[in-house]
């Protein structure tokens, strides 16, 4: 891999938690010299593209739980040209509406069809691009039925880059996207690449640090077990040679799980942004735990 391109790849849709302002510097503390990359919790899919950008890898493999994510992500690989059509057809509809309004009753009306599920996968598709450029703050929530409940956001006009979203669809054509548990998701990987090099960026959900942001931050109706997901990791490490990049937000409960497992090593991911672009005016209270050597500017002792 040659130098990182410091032009940041935008994901085609809009969502909570992106880590757009931090992934100029935090590929640099990815290992690249694998064949593998593996991405079980996929998210807007901003680090995947930026990977797939700089050709960091070979081959590709990314998972999520949320099925309508995906199902995107592979109707705009496989069936783009229809996907973009109807996400046009959308935005001019929207776009032409005279005052909120009528722009919040178009809304709430195409929520209503997305819920119903009785739609073809590149109606979803659309749809659900569409609900998370208009919906507020980029937010995917679901209630206890299941059913998609975010507001309507204050988006004046809502716009679809087409040729973007054709460059994007180009770009993922080598990656394999699966809709599943995140351990079922990367035994599955193991077993198919057991013999290559690999290596694995997990961002798995955040640690609510209060009783208001646990209802907002879930993986799914029960939660996100952390003390599971790293225990489950730690067997991984002790079996598989494979080098694992884990992505947290700093808090005291982050500090209590992880610290206990010594085959992590803490990253301070903002000493990572110095070091790379000194000028770049941001805190972040962004790290990780990664078990492999990164640069030592960087390591939290």
């Amino acid at each position: 891999m040659g130098k990182i391109d410091s032009k940041v790849i935008n994901a085609p849709i809009r969502w909570a938690g992106s880590k757009k302002k931090l992934l100029n510097e935090m590929l640099h503390a990815f290992e690249a010299d694998k064949d593998v990359y593996i991405e079980p919790f996929l998210g807007s899919g901003i680090v995947l593209l930026n990977v797939l950008e700089n050709q960091m890898y070979r081959k590709y493999y990314v998972n999520d739980i949320n099925d309508n994510l995906i199902l995107f992500y592979n109707t705009l690989k496989n069936d783009s040209d229809r996907l973009i059509k109807r996400i046009e057809v959308l935005c001019r509809e929207y776009n032409r509406l005279s005052n909120d309004e009528e722009k919040w009753n178009y809304f709430y009306k195409k929520r209503d069809s997305f819920n119903k599920k009785q739609i073809r996968c590149v109606t979803r598709s659309a749809l659900f691009w569409f609900l998370m450029k208009a919906g507020y703050n980029g937010v995917y929530r679901v209630n206890s039925n299941g059913k998609f409940n975010v507001p309507c956001g204050k988006r004046n006009k809502i716009v679809c880059n087409k040729e973007k979203m054709e460059e994007i669809s180009k770009k993922i054509q080598n990656v394999e996207f699966s809709c599943m548990d995140y351990n079922v998701f990367i035994d599955m990987v193991l077993e198919k690449e057991k013999k290559k090099s690999l290596f694995m960026y997990c961002d798995p959900p955040y640690i609510p640090e209060t009783e208001a942001s646990q209802k907002h931050i879930l993986y799914t109706q029960n939660g996100f077990e952390h003390e599971k997901f790293i225990r489950y990791v730690g067997e991984i490490c002790n079996k598989v040679d494979i080098s694992i990049m884990i992505s947290m937000a700093e808090t005291k409960k982050v500090e209590q799980i992880y610290k206990e497992h010594s085959y992590f090593i803490k990253v301070k991911i903002d000493e990572i942004v110095r070091m790379v672009n000194p000028t770049k005016k941001m805190k972040s209270k962004e790290i990780a735990f990664v078990n492999y050597k990164v640069n030592e500017s960087s390591v939290i002792t």
